[in-house]
């Protein structure tokens, strides 16, 4: 098939932020086209097992993100798969996914949508002119594809789109960056048994001190999925450049490595886990952070810390503490004022070098402290609606003005 027509908004990349930049341009009467490399939607969600929607709730349990992610958070539960957790270390509440109805629910929500999706679609090339993004190429199984739109987000998480039209972008040195993930499911785990921290942690410890294997962490989050039951476990973690494929393919390797050793600390260590098995790992490693753009505006650390309200600019909130995985075998938090939330400017979202380019999801344009706390989905499906309407509105004007940006988000049930 070849694709002919001309998009108001082409949205590259299907996670979080992609979903909701599409679905909310569509579903406001634009032409919306959403290009995904993988045969699913879902990002890190489905394609790194990353189940756990994190940034819906700030620390109070108060909700900051609806728009599009009410939209889904209400098919989750037509489902009766709507579910949340509280973890007490910490105070963050997370929404609980199962993989499958996850990948349902978001075919459903952008086809519903009238958006144009094509999966199995990688970003090959840009064209710009005089400063304005005017087409994407996209090649797949059966050939090349030349996409033109009057406005572009990239909401791939790479920046796979920033690149290619060579956008300013910031990109962290490797010992400044967060840490990649690969996400473990272990079936076979008794309902009783301890999946705490502390439990997690004392196994790891003894496993090491036995076999003199030395992994990078000995204590994570793990957390019992809805339907399957099976224990999800953020532990493997790798500290490499993710825009190396060398350094990638020895990520994915060394962190599947790392996966049979957990599970044997785990399987010795617990009573209860005795008959677990490593149902799944990723099936790709969860990557936190590789480029992010350079925009119009920053949100920076002390946006985050003291709660920064923007009542002129603002378009999304976060209430996401400042979660922090640069340092190896750590996590370091920082909270925000009164356990609430703050908001992500307009600016944050806008391209300080194409005229026509959007961001959203992890690639806001932020400091690495900031970073640590907007980069999470929730939040992502609150800055890639603010992104999608931002980009829409500009291609039907051709300006960059927040103040319709946000009549448009609330009268979508946004909250900003």
């Amino acid at each position: 098939m070849a694709l002919t027509a001309d998009f108001d908004l082409l949205v590259a990349g299907g996670g979080a932020a992609g979903i909701a930049a599409a679905v909310a341009a569509a579903q406001a009467g634009a032409r919306v086209c959403l290009v995904e490399q993988h045969g699913f939607l879902g990002g890190a969600a489905t394609a790194s097992s990353v189940l756990t929607h994190c940034g819906f709730f700030d620390q109070t349990r108060t909700q900051v993100v609806r728009g599009v992610g009410q939209q889904v958070l209400d098919r989750l539960a037509s489902r009766d798969l709507y579910q949340t957790e509280t973890f007490a270390s910490t105070g963050n509440t997370v929404v609980l996914l199962d993989l499958e109805t996850t990948k349902s629910v978001y075919d459903d929500l952008v086809a519903e949508a009238g958006v144009t999706l094509l999966l199995h679609s990688r970003l090959s090339g840009a064209t710009v002119e005089d400063g304005r993004l005017v087409a994407v190429t996209v090649d797949h199984r059966g050939g090349r594809e030349v996409l033109t739109a009057r406005s572009f987000v990239d909401c791939s998480g790479d920046g796979a789109l920033l690149a290619a039209a060579d956008a300013a972008v910031h990109v962290s040195p490797v010992s400044e960056r967060q840490a990649s993930t690969l996400v473990m499911r272990v079936g076979g785990v008794d309902e009783s048994a301890d999946i705490s921290a502390d439990a997690l942690s004392r196994a790891v410890q003894d496993y090491q001190a036995a076999t003199g294997v030395e992994l990078g962490r000995d204590g994570g989050t793990a957390v019992r999925m809805p339907l399957s039951r099976e224990v999800m476990l953020l532990l493997a973690d790798e500290y490499r450049d993710v825009l190396d494929v060398a350094e990638l393919t020895a990520a994915e390797t060394g962190a599947r490595r790392q996966a049979w050793h957990y599970l044997r600390a785990f399987q010795r260590g617990l009573p209860g886990w005795e008959h677990s098995f490593l149902a799944a790992t990723g099936p790709q490693i969860g990557i936190r952070e590789s480029r992010r753009l350079v925009g119009r505006d920053t949100v920076t650390a002390e946006d985050v810390s003291t709660g920064r309200r923007r009542p002129d600019d603002g378009v999304a909130r976060c209430g996401w503490p400042m979660e922090d995985h640069a340092t190896p075998g750590v996590t370091v938090y920082g909270g925000i004022k009164d356990k609430g939330w703050y908001h992500i400017p307009h600016g944050a979202l806008v391209s300080a070098t194409i005229d026509n380019l959007w961001a959203a999801g992890r690639l806001v344009s932020s400091d690495n402290r900031a970073y640590a706390s907007l980069r999470v989905m929730g939040t992502a499906f609150a800055t890639g609606h603010a992104a999608g309407i931002a980009a829409l509105l500009h291609a039907r004007t051709g300006r960059h003005d927040y103040a319709p940006v946000r009549e448009a988000l609330v009268a979508q049930g946004a909250l900003i």
